[in-house]
């Protein structure tokens, strides 16, 4: 436990050295023109990317797939015509709102 506050009074002690000899140093000192040229050459800061953007790439490679495998669903529903013999969706099918579970799996 001491070991941790003797490390936070050093990192203390050295922060606020740095601080008060911050305020020593010459503003004159500094080549202004050759710091400005580098800012400038170093263009923009990029931004923090969106949660969005990251997936944006796999979105679309996904998407092609997506719509195939509906378009594949969507004729294999027509084709196979899964409601013409099951009671469960005739019920429904029926327009009888209230259904309890006797009805629906015929006890």
């Amino acid at each position: 436990m001491n070991s941790s506050r003797d490390v936070n009074e050093k990192l203390r002690t050295l922060l606020r050295q740095a601080h008060r000899e911050k305020e020593a140093v010459d503003v004159e000192d500094l080549p202004t023109e050759s710091l400005m040229r580098r800012i400038r050459e170093a263009g923009p800061f990029p931004g923090a990317s969106l949660f969005l953007e990251i997936f944006e790439p796999f979105v679309w490679r996904l998407a092609p797939v997506l719509c195939l495998f509906i378009l594949v669903l969507t004729v294999l529903l027509f084709t196979l015509d899964f409601t013409s013999g099951h009671d469960p969706f005739q019920l429904f099918m029926n327009g009888k709102e209230e259904i309890t579970l006797a009805q629906l799996f015929e006890f």
